[in-house]
């Protein structure tokens, strides 16, 4: 499943990617009409009332709360998501490319000395060059996600 955000919704993007699903923000397009100008297979996710009626015959979530976290509640129930459905960590949460691992030697130097000490898998996003590393960031979004299908199934499953 692929989304389409605008800036009224602008963490849930970042949460989105963070789950792995290819995610557009209008925050980061220059473009003027955003919603015209994507592929019409993406579900757009706003709180805008105007969008909404606007775009009425696309597939669209309307956003009700203004917590994230909430927000990633709402579109995991209304898309009916399963726990299958998630790449954890496999996109670029700046740019949304797919991210790809990189040898460790590859980033002496370009990060924190602590984290190459202590961390040996790294990934790398070919277009922005952003690196990604298991942080504990990493370990709290996983709790969070998993907290998200547990409120929705009762129980988490494994793919």
């Amino acid at each position: 499943m692929r989304f389409a955000t605008d800036a009224t919704v602008g963490k849930l993007g970042r949460h989105l990617r963070s789950a792995g699903f290819d995610t557009l923000c209008q925050h980061q397009s220059r473009r003027g009409n955003f919603f015209e100008t994507i592929d019409g297979e993406r579900v757009i996710l706003t709180r805008t009332r105007l969008v909404k009626l606007r775009f009425k015959r696309r597939p669209l979530v309307f956003i009700r709360d203004n917590d994230p976290y909430r927000q990633m509640i709402q579109v995991v129930h209304e898309l009916k998501l399963g726990w299958c459905d998630l790449n954890l960590f496999s996109r670029c949460l700046e740019c949304n490319e797919a991210i790809r691992p990189v040898d460790r030697a590859t980033v002496a130097g370009r990060v924190p000395a602590y984290v190459w000490q202590y961390h040996h898998t790294f990934h790398a996003c070919a277009k922005c060059g952003r690196i990604y590393w298991a942080g504990s960031h990493h370990d709290r979004m996983i709790q969070r996600l998993l907290a998200i299908f547990k409120q929705k199934d009762g129980e988490t499953h494994e793919c």
